[in-house]
């Protein structure tokens, strides 16, 4: 498998691959996940759960992107003795990467997590076309292509128009960590205020309609004087992100109600969920496909407010467990959100229905009859 970033950076797409790649390897599969040494003082290479993990140097960055020709190298290495070659889409080398697996005689498989949607600028687009031609060049050898809903899929041009070989396996979600904390010790270490409280888990980046959020805090106010809203995830280090800094102001003011915890460890994320009353995904755009954490808030027992993009309202639709908001609108948000929390106990269902529905036995198990298929093929 190859993904741009990989642990210790903390995404639902590296989140996914780690959930993925470990439970292949519990069934006795051999993985080895190539990717980049994102940050000083990491090893090239590592066993972590029976994963092997090996890190390509960073030659240069620009912006999110890293390039790294040492990664292209180091898969010809790995290819020699590999059946499949899974690729984490959106990838920055997925040209040469596609290019090494057609020459080692290697079917590949892509997994489509996002779309791609640069900031504003001129450098910027030609840097999301050069993106896009590497990612369907990716696509077009591909032997599979999987995302993880139909919905997504459809409204998914680059996907769409492929639709024969794409296949949809909805993730897999592992239970959220406990420290075993009770809610008070929770909320002190945290500094969480008010009631009911309103949590977010996520990178501060502009996709993740961040100032949509606090735009509609007011609102839901007037309903709920005391309300809270709990801001978890990396707010500082954020590659080519300015929104931490515009929340600064709010954020230092001890009287606005808003607490930010910077990054929490997985382990630690179940406690976030015991003092929550709401999570609330506001994301703005298709580099949002599906939302694992919305699946976490759930299996704690914690109703969603989504927003109405494809793939991210299907946790929503599928359980029954939230309201779904318009794109992009503060007004709307408020509206959904103070819905739920005037009926919350409407919103709440059986955490085994959860549980068995994004199971990870039955994604796992989905994704071998995907590579068994594909080396069947090949052969």
């Amino acid at each position: 498998m190859s993904l741009d970033y990989y642990r210790p950076n903390i995404s639902g797409l590296t989140l996914y691959v780690e959930s993925l790649a470990k439970g292949l390897a519990a069934r006795g599969h051999e993985v080895t996940i190539l990717t980049h040494a994102h940050a000083a003082g990491l090893p090239p290479e590592e066993t972590d759960g029976g994963v092997r993990v090996v890190r390509a140097p960073v030659l240069a960055r620009a912006g999110k992107a890293l390039l790294s020709p040492a990664i292209v190298a180091a898969a010809r290495r790995e290819l020699a003795r590999a059946e499949v070659l899974h690729l984490h889409s959106p990838l920055v080398n997925a040209v040469p990467l596609s290019l090494a697996g057609g020459a080692a005689g290697v079917p590949i498989v892509v997994t489509y997590h996002c779309d791609l949607k640069p900031p504003p600028g001129v450098v910027q687009r030609v840097i999301e076309m050069l993106a896009r031609g590497s990612q369907d060049f990716a696509l077009s050898r591909a032997h599979t292509i999987v995302t993880y809903t139909e919905d997504y899929a459809r409204h998914t041009p680059s996907l769409a128009k492929r639709i024969s070989k794409v296949r949809w396996i909805l993730p897999p979600v592992v239970d959220p960590g406990r420290t075993g904390r009770s809610p008070e010790e929770i909320r002190a270490r945290y500094g969480v205020r008010g009631k009911p409280v309103l949590l977010f888990l996520g990178r501060f980046a502009e996709e993740k309609g961040l100032p949509y959020l606090v735009g509609a805090l007011p609102e839901i106010r007037r309903r709920f004087p005391d309300a809270g809203l709990l801001l978890a995830g990396e707010k500082d280090r954020v590659p080519g992100e300015t929104v931490g800094e515009r929340l600064a102001p709010l954020l230092a003011d001890p009287e606005s109600g808003v607490v930010a915890t910077g990054p929490v460890a997985p382990e630690e994320i179940g406690d976030l969920f015991r003092v929550a009353d709401l999570l609330v995904l506001p994301s703005t755009n298709s580099t949002e496909s599906f939302g694992l954490v919305q699946v976490e808030a759930m299996l704690e027992g914690v109703p969603v407010v989504a927003s109405d993009l494809p793939g991210v309202r299907q946790p929503v639709r599928l359980t029954g467990m939230g309201e779904i908001a318009p794109i992009g609108d503060a007004a709307g948000l408020a509206r959904q959100i103070i819905r739920v929390l005037e009926a919350p106990d409407a919103y709440l269902r059986p955490r085994e229905e959860i549980r068995s529905r994004f199971s990870m036995d039955r994604a796992i198990s989905e994704y071998e009859d995907v590579y068994r298929g594909a080396v069947a093929d090949r052969r």
